[in-house]
């Protein structure tokens, strides 16, 4: 230990971490690199049974158990294992998993934990409990430490929380994990595809990421410009998704060629799916960070994105870009976009490749470490 009570540079730190997921490259990639930095890491899974409910009520037995092996760090990521689903038609039952939440926090400090908080999102992207502004105040009452991804986030953070900035960390994502490479003629052929360009946007399909104005701006396209599009991924939002499919039934009538790959997707999938891209498209309406922008960038693939003060730290040269408050922006951005020597648009994806790569996953790690050793001190330091 140091004089201020935290753990030496080759001292092990155990940390519990949420919510578990295995499929999410940031958190297998991060915990990779924590255990070579000392770093021990176990999840705090609240999965014992299949009621979410009832797992999030057991929560602090496990808590208490994971703290008597030796936790010292509660490491939450995203809450949405914290919600309860059905509880959002019940007037008089609407609050009290934001409640609970809180309680929880309450609790892990209580029993010597510091809570560690990576704020991937300024507020979920889909609603987690009945105020998740609200539900956002005891993150950051206990938070021992904030991490960030982004300086943008950062700021946005400080502002509309008026958080003290010296208590934020800014640490980017290590490099997306590259899928193998595919003849782009083999991958064309793989989907069909039967005009180009082929415009491409997968991940979570969610009102957020704007899928249904990419949609909108393709059929205000002249009929004259060619073009494909393939999505690929779930829109867990039903109605969303039927506002999707009622547009791509459009676009089909009017002769277009666009497809949807549904639900989950697997890894050849999506390495399929990135050989064949030519743009990729993806209108945030908000976003904090993205994982789909840094692997296409990571994959050199050109990008379509919006002007939102969320995506100031992408080089602006690492893009294209529009402006979203332009009613006809995106589609005056589409046209000029499809119609151009494809060399031309690839010539705008090296600034992108080096800001999506230009840390490693090791730095990362030592980044996430020290933020770790400063709330430890910072807990020991409060404790006396």
């Amino acid at each position: 230990m140091t004089e201020r009570g935290e753990p030496g540079p080759g001292s092990a730190i155990r940390v519990l971490m949420t919510p578990r997921n295995e499929e999410n490259p940031y958190l297998l990639h991060l915990r990779h690199g924590l255990e070579q930095v000392s770093v021990v890491t176990d999840w705090w899974e609240m999965q014992r049974t299949g009621i979410q409910t009832l797992n999030t009520l057991m929560a602090p037995f496990e808590l208490v158990a994971h703290r008597r092996r030796g936790a010292q760090i509660l490491h939450l990521h995203w809450v949405y294992n914290f919600g309860w689903p059905w509880s959002r038609r019940i007037p008089f039952i609407r609050a009290l998993p934001r409640l609970w939440f809180a309680a929880l926090l309450w609790w892990a400090h209580a029993i010597g934990l510091q809570l560690v908080c990576t704020w991937h999102d300024l507020l979920p992207l889909n609603p987690i409990f009945d105020d998740d502004r609200a539900g956002r105040a005891p993150l950051i009452k206990r938070s021992k430490g904030i991490i960030t991804i982004t300086e943008s986030a950062k700021t946005q953070l400080v502002e509309e929380f008026n958080i003290d900035a010296r208590r934020v960390t800014v640490i980017p994502e290590g490099p997306p994990t590259i899928p193998g490479s595919v003849p782009k003629e083999d991958a064309l052929e793989h989907f069909g595809v039967t005009a180009r360009p082929l415009l491409v946007a997968f991940g979570h399909l969610d009102p957020y990421k704007g899928i249904d104005a990419l949609l909108d701006a393709a059929l205000a396209l002249p009929d004259a410009t060619s073009y494909s599009i393939r999505l690929m991924g779930a829109a867990n939002d039903s109605e969303y998704a039927a506002t999707l499919e009622r547009l791509i039934a459009q676009l089909l009538e009017a002769g277009r060629d666009v497809s949807w790959l549904k639900g989950p997707f697997s890894d050849e999938d999506l390495r399929l799916l990135l050989a064949a891209a030519e743009l990729v498209v993806i209108p945030f309406k908000r976003i904090t960070n993205s994982g789909s922008v840094r692997l296409t960038m990571a994959c050199r693939i050109p990008i379509l994105l919006p002007e939102l003060p969320s995506l100031s730290d992408i080089p602006r040269a690492g893009a294209f870009w529009y402006d979203p408050g332009d009613p006809t922006g995106l589609q005056d951005a589409l046209d000029s976009l499809v119609q151009a020597d494809p060399a031309s648009l690839k010539r705008h994806v090296e600034p992108g490749y080096q800001w999506a790569t230009s840390w490693s996953w090791l730095e990362v790690a030592k980044a996430t470490r020290s933020v770790y050793e400063s709330a430890i001190g910072a807990g020991r330091g409060a404790s006396k």
